[in-house]
Order: C-alpha cells, then sequence, then structure tokens
C-alpha cells in the first residue's frame, strides 16, 4: 500500500498529483513574517471563543438541565472549550514567541526513518482501544452509536429487519430506541441509517470484537494518508511522516475512534479512496468508485459526496474522458442501489427536508463554535500549518487544490443545516475530511520549511505533536470521561436489574432518553420504558409483559445523571430557543 522512496513516481502527466520537490534557500528574516501574524490571529480567536463559552454558562443554554432537550451542543462547549481553547493560545502566542524570533536558518536535510508510519499506525491503535474501554467504558453514548450495534445484532440474526412481537405492538412508542424506524405493514423495525457500518459491526460482533472496529478503522486511515501523502511527495518521506504525525496527535481523530459513531468508517475509506485516486496510472485507481459507493452507504450519503466532489469535478475538468466513465458509471449504479434499498427498507425522503434551511439565523453562530471546535481537537501545529497551505492555494498541485476544496465544501454545506452537531467529540460533521486537512497542513509544513528552514520547522512541529499528545489528549479524555461515565453507569445498572421491565422518566435526568435501549427482537431482560408519552393502551400492554421496576429521579442522580433544575429567570430568554420537555 505504501510507496517507497525507490518506486518511481509513474504519474500522469497532466493530472499534476505529484508535487514538485522544493529546495528552500537561506531566506530573510522578513520570509517568516506572515506566521507570527497567523498564529496571534489563532490566539486572539481562540481567548473569543474562550469569552464565548464562559458566557453560554450564564444562560439555559449552557446547563444540564432535564428541562432542555437539545443543548448539549453548547453545553459541551461551554464546559470543555475554555481549557481546550486556552491550550491553543498558548501554544499559538508561546510558538509565535519562540520559533520565529530569530529568522531562518540554512536549510538542512532532515530524513525520518521508514519504520515511523507502521508504528504510528500501531500507536493510534493501541491508545483508541484502550480508549474505548478506559474512556468510554465500551458505551456507545449516543442514539446514532447505539443505532449501529442495534442494526448489527440484526444483521447477525441472518435478517434485515427486526421482529416486534405481537404483545409490544401497543408500547412501541415507549420501547423505541431513537432513529429506529417501525414499518407496521411487516411488523417491523431497523435503523434509520443506510446499512455498511453497521455490517462492519456485526462482523466485528460475530466475534465479540466490536469495541475494535473503529481503532482498526484509525490505523487503516494513519496508512492511506502515508500512502497518499508519499504518492504526492515521493521524494520527501518528512511531508508523509508530518501528514501523520499531525493525524496521530489529532484529539479528534483519537477520540472519536473511541467512539461507536460511524465517521471514522468515513474517514477511513475516504483516506483509502484518496490513496487509490493518487495513482492514476494503475488500475487500483480505478477500485476507487467501488470504494467510493461503500463510503456512501455507511450510513449518511453526504458525508462522502461532500469529501468526493471536487475530485470527480477535475475529472470532468482535465477531460479524463475514461475515468469519467468508469467513475461515473459506478458511482451511479451504487446510488440508485442506495436508492432502492432506502426505498425498500427505510423509505425516502423521511424528515430530510426539515434539517435544511438556507436562511438559518443561527448558522453563523454554530459554524464559528464548529470552526473553534476543528482548532481547539487538533493537533496544535495543524492550524498554523493548515493556514499556510490554504493560503498557498494556487500554487498547490491539483490533487491538494482539491482537498482543500473538499474541506471548504464540507465545512460550508453546514451553514444550510438547521441544527447543530448536538454530541461530539471535536467537529464530527467535518471527520471525513481529516485527511485532506492533514495533507493540505503538510504542504504548509513546506511552506514553514521556507520560512525557517527544514530543522526549525521540524522542531515546530514536534513541540506541538508532543503537547498534543502529553498535554492536550490527556485533557480531552479525562473531560469525555467524566462526561459518559454516569451515562454509562446507569445503562449498565438498568440493564442488570432482576425483572422484565424497567420504567423510566426522561424528564427526570438530563438526555435520560437515551437510555431507552433494547434488543431489536424484545429477546432480553429487562426491557426498557419511558415513561413519558404513555396511554391506556401501552398501560395495557405492558402489565401484561411481566414485572415492572420504576425508576425515580432521586435514583438517576445516584448514577451521576444532571437532574437539577437550574433557576434561571425566563427561559424564554435563552438567546437559542432550546426545546423543552412538557
Amino acid at each position: 500500500m505504501l510507496s517507497t522512496s525507490e518506486r518511481p513516481a509513474r504519474v500522469l502527466p497532466d493530472l499534476g498529483l505529484t508535487a514538485p520537490p522544493i529546495i528552500p534557500p537561506v531566506q530573510t528574516r522578513a520570509s517568516s513574517r506572515p506566521a507570527p501574524g497567523i498564529l496571534f490571529v489563532i490566539a486572539g480567536f481562540a481567548l473569543l471563543g474562550i469569552g464565548f463559552a464562559l458566557w453560554l454558562r450564564t444562560v439555559p443554554a449552557g446547563h444540564p438541565d432535564p428541562r432542555l432537550w437539545f443543548n448539549v451542543f453548547y453545553c459541551l462547549f461551554a464546559r470543555h472549550e475554555p481549557l481546550g481553547l486556552a491550550l491553543v493560545a498558548t501554544f499559538s502566542v508561546g510558538s509565535a514567541l519562540f520559533f520565529f524570533r530569530g529568522g531562518s536558518i540554512a536549510n538542512e536535510h532532515v530524513d525520518l526513518a521508514r519504520w515511523f508510519c507502521p508504528l504510528a499506525a500501531l500507536f493510534a491503535f493501541a491508545v483508541t482501544a484502550l480508549g474505548t474501554d478506559f474512556v468510554f467504558h465500551n458505551y456507545p453514548l449516543t442514539a446514532d452509536e447505539h443505532l449501529a450495534d442495534f442494526q448489527a445484532r440484526i444483521f447477525l440474526h441472518g435478517k434485515i429487519q427486526g421482529h416486534v412481537p405481537d404483545q409490544w405492538v401497543p408500547a412501541l412508542h415507549v420501547i423505541k430506541p431513537t432513529f429506529v424506524d417501525y414499518f407496521p405493514a411487516t411488523q417491523s423495525w431497523n435503523q434509520t441509517y443506510l446499512p455498511v457500518y453497521a455490517a462492519m459491526r456485526a462482523a466485528f460482533q460475530a466475534a465479540d470484537l466490536q469495541s475494535l472496529l473503529n481503532p482498526f478503522l484509525a490505523a487503516v486511515t494513519v496508512l492511506a494518508v502515508y500512502g497518499t501523502a508519499r504518492n504526492i511527495w515521493p521524494q520527501s518521506k518528512a511531508n508523509a511522516a508530518v501528514a501523520v504525525a499531525l493525524l496521530v496527535s489529532c484529539s479528534q481523530f483519537l477520540l472519536m475512534s473511541m467512539t461507536s459513531y460511524a465517521m471514522p468508517a468515513h474517514l477511513a475509506l475516504n483516506a483509502v479512496w484518496l490513496w487509490l485516486y493518487s495513482r492514476p496510472n494503475e488500475r487500483k485507481f480505478y477500485l476507487a468508485p467501488f470504494i467510493g459507493v461503500l463510503a456512501i452507504g455507511l450510513h449518511q450519503p453526504i458525508v462522502h459526496a461532500l469529501f468526493v466532489l471536487p475530485f470527480l469535478v477535475r475529472l470532468l475538468w482535465q477531460r479524463r474522458w475514461r475515468a469519467v466513465f468508469v467513475f461515473g458509471i459506478v458511482y451511479v449504479a451504487g446510488c440508485v442501489g442506495w436508492l432502492l434499498w432506502r426505498a425498500h427498507f427505510q423509505g425516502i425522503g423521511r424528515g430530510v427536508g426539515s434539517v435544511f434551511n438556507f436562511v438559518n439565523p443561527r448558522a453563523p453562530i454554530i459554524q464559528s463554535m464548529n470552526l473553534l471546535l476543528v482548532i481547539a481537537w487538533a493537533s496544535l501545529a495543524a492550524p498554523l500549518l493548515a493556514a499556510l497551505g490554504f493560503a498557498r492555494f494556487r500554487k498547490l498541485p491539483p490533487i491538494l487544490q482539491d482537498a482543500a476544496l473538499s474541506c471548504a465544501l464540507t465545512f460550508a454545506f453546514y451553514f444550510t443545516f438547521f441544527l447543530d452537531q448536538a454530541h461530539g467529540w471535536g467537529y464530527r460533521y467535518f471527520h471525513g475530511a481529516l485527511a485532506c486537512f492533514v495533507l493540505v497542513a503538510a504542504a504548509g509544513y513546506e511552506r514553514l520549511c521556507v520560512m525557517l528552514g527544514a530543522r526549525r520547522a521540524l522542531q515546530f512541529v514536534v513541540a506541538g505533536v508532543t503537547m498534543s499528545i502529553l498535554v492536550q489528549l490527556p485533557l480531552r479524555c479525562f473531560q469525555a470521561e467524566r462526561f459518559v461515565r454516569p451515562y454509562a453507569r446507569a445503562a449498565a445498572v438498568l440493564h442488570s436489574i432482576p425483572t422484565d421491565i424497567v420504567g423510566i422518566d426522561p424528564r427526570d435526568a438530563w438526555y435520560a432518553a437515551d437510555l431507552v435501549r433494547n434488543d431489536p427482537f424484545l429477546e432480553k431482560r429487562p426491557v426498557i420504558v419511558s415513561l413519558f408519552g404513555q396511554n391506556p393502551a401501552s398501560v395495557a400492554a405492558l402489565s401484561k409483559n411481566g414485572s415492572v421496576r420504576f425508576i425515580t429521579r432521586d435514583e438517576l442522580a445516584r448514577f451521576g445523571l444532571d437532574t437539577a433544575r437550574p433557576d434561571f429567570n425566563e427561559y424564554a430568554r435563552d438567546p437559542f430557543e432550546l426545546g423543552r420537555g412538557k
């Protein structure tokens, strides 16, 4: 998979996929002036983010209140980002004062061992595998995460939909997990999303190794990013090593790979797609659209579509008609196949329009917060390098121009998205573009070598990577573990109660509705039931299905869940108009 320095760079000349080597001369002091300015801008933006996070703590949106059902995005930002952004500001100012104080120095050859990439992949796998247990307690915190395992269990039964027993149908609305679709005609249910990620979970679940899926995908991503970077810069191992180092020291990359989200799978398949695409004169180039079809079917098709669009437009722009034909046929056939799947098993267009609003007054606030999350959860050296890379857009080889456009398109698209990301570690909607982000940052490293000399530029990267791993990563792991622990503890206790039915009121604790999770065939006991939304039919059905244990608010509080209701004067004054339970 990895190209070596001995392999000739057999790249079609009109594509410009291989970046020409840069041999930086000794520079004057003036050449490094833009970089400190960028670092001070990053620090200033981080300080503004800290002020906003602290302000959020003074309004209802920033508090874990059971009456607010849709404010976790703001609460997590208020709770976690002051320290995270302070670390960014400190590193940025310190780097501006230390690394750029003496101007550039003569360039020196910097070589890196060829075993750096496999060690980085092993590091990513080991850290994320351990974090899955010790940080996230092997618990799928959100409904999105639980959904994949829900569908995986259906697949392991040799079915695509789970059958709901007759006696549970009247109570379906109080036992159905979030984002599960029910089909009355067949008395069955399944996940809302497309099935490929759930199928991956099922393959690992069959060996009881589902907790290792995302760590495995993290290692695959590292190898694919390194391979792509070596194809782009065949004469420079340093650029590939920098891209990998920025990736494996990125807290978002590592913590998201500790979860059960589908986003690490999106990133892995996108990175593999990019590696295949970066060798256009080899047969494996034409495997890329097949990987793309799998990526479209992972869970939401828009993630891969946003990533891949600039690269496909490039094929048209360069009139590479054979590639256009092959990619077009494969992608069209794949999309038709997934549309037919959705029409048969899920229904077309269910609730799609409700999440888009092209005149969204909250978009500037949400997207500013999301940009702060990208910066605060990236490797500490990455913001400057990415800024330098984006600034060189016109001088980048086409594949890196497309990578930059992929990042921009992925980020800009969500200005039309009415909702925030809710839960997430970093900006998870941007996660599928992280491979592109670190490759553009590697191009920025080239520019930094011109400014400072290769050795000092490498020292800057090493300082950022080291501080990210030794300071930022432990901070983020501590924050995530403290947040996840009460929900993992509550779920473990609820599912161990020796009774047939356990009833909870989601209004008693913040985000307690996510605890309503059940086996897709309702074979395991106890069945977790929501007491909110009960009607005479559901009460009668539940009374016929065995013994019941009701969980009180005080018991939920003892698990560590937030049950307190802060005393704000008027919830109508909440600037974000977040929904409340009745």
